[in-house]
């Protein structure tokens, strides 16, 4: 396992390593939620060419959920092919209030090099967004919602429902 000082800055970005990693989850449930060298690397990409970009344009945001070894996964009941698992997504809502999460999914769709992207439970949910170097083909936006389980949308559907 390769160890991170999880109080520094991701190179190139103004998050700290432990954005990704810490769960309340797994300190109670006693879950080591540590990534291995290839998962961190995973962790760094998605933070400098997704959530950077996001934080530089619309301000602090939050990552809610970031990487989950298969334990925390399981613990949690995240799909068993997550791109948590592999430290290539993150779940990140603005903890500005005069920003929607239509507009950070609106500037990731349109702007970045995302592999997936979800709505979960809009307008007051979170973002899930992953990256995966070098494959950008999928490019693919869900919506999961009460009426929504992970269903394939465009922006305009979203915005037809949330906006």
């Amino acid at each position: 396992m390769s160890l991170r000082d999880l109080n520094s800055p991701i190179l190139g970005t103004n998050f700290l390593y432990k954005e990704f990693v810490h769960s309340t989850t797994a300190i109670r449930q006693g879950i080591d939620n540590s990534p291995n060298e290839k998962q961190w690397q995973a962790i760094e990409a998605q933070a400098l060419f997704i959530w950077q970009p996001v934080r530089n344009l619309f301000g602090k945001i939050r990552i809610n959920s970031g990487f989950r070894c298969p334990e925390l996964n399981s613990f949690v009941g995240g799909s068993a092919n997550s791109n948590h698992l592999l430290g290539e997504a993150g779940d990140a809502e603005p903890l500005d209030r005069g920003v929607t999460l239509f507009e950070i999914l609106e500037f990731i769709y349109n702007q970045l090099p995302f592999y997936e992207l979800i709505a979960e439970y809009f307008p007051e949910g979170w973002i899930h967004a992953s990256y995966r170097a070098g494959a950008t083909s999928n490019r693919m936006l869900k919506l999961k919602d009460k009426n929504h389980n992970y269903t394939v949308v465009n922006l305009q559907y979203i915005k037809n429902l949330y906006r």
